[in-house]
């Protein structure tokens, strides 16, 4: 018999590595940067990033919101509304959204939307790792006509290159629209990911089976040391 403590000690080592696998795989998702428009402007309104609009700005307006993807007990107030403008001229202009995700990883972006029916009806959702060059992410969408209670999400987690990126950046941009007063509406944008400090599950299995190995290689020796100095027979 090997002394009760390593017992213990691999047991409690075996525990610490299932609370590990479950932290990592269980990591929760943090908002990075939350607009919200409540203000009735384009400032971030929790976290830090910027939004702009090449709109004609005669056609960047605010008008009621949604608690849908709301967050952090934010309530309905505004929402940036977005008109086709003058000839339509607004069809293919965008708004597009910078966010530093250093320290963050598995970046997901949703927020509500609706439009009327001579509004924007093919909104391409875009994404950047330099602010620069933009790539389709997905086909065009087309909002509902209410805001409802289910938001657009993007699941930008396999985009590896938007983890600790402090140049990422977001677009959608607009077309479809028939009228100069045709609108589409959106609210509560989340941009949120994981700790990228949080191991994935393989590398903490790793961790700590390199933990366990040290310990019953110790528990070896002392096995080994005990035959040694046991008397011969």
């Amino acid at each position: 018999m090997f002394p009760q403590p390593n017992r213990i000690s691999l047991f409690s080592l075996s525990c610490l590595l299932a609370l590990f696998l479950f932290g990592s795989t269980c990591a929760r998702a943090t908002e990075i940067t939350i607009w919200n428009f409540n203000d009735s402007d384009l400032l971030a309104d929790h976290g830090n990033g910027t939004l702009t609009s090449t709109f004609n700005p005669l056609n960047v307006l605010f008008a009621a919101g949604t608690t849908n993807n709301a967050r952090l007990g934010d309530t309905a107030g505004q929402s940036l509304s977005l008109q086709g403008g003058t000839g339509t001229a607004n069809n293919g202009r965008n708004v597009t959204f910078s966010v530093n995700t250093i320290g963050f990883a598995n970046i997901f972006v949703s927020f509500a939307t609706q439009g009327t029916s001579t509004g924007f009806n093919s909104n391409q959702f875009q994404y950047s790792l330099d602010g620069l060059t933009f790539i389709d992410f997905g086909t065009p969408f087309t909002p509902a006509t209410a805001f409802g209670t289910t938001p657009v999400i993007f699941d930008l987690s396999a985009i590896t290159g938007l983890n600790n990126n402090p140049n990422a950046t977001f677009r959608i941009v607009f077309n479809g629209a028939t009228s100069s007063t045709g609108n589409n509406r959106l609210d509560n944008i989340v941009v949120e990911g994981t700790n990228a400090t949080i191991p994935e599950p393989t590398t903490a299995a790793l961790m700590l089976t390199g933990l366990l190995g040290l310990l019953s290689l110790k528990r070896r020796k002392k096995e080994m040391a005990a035959e040694v100095r046991r008397p011969p027979h």
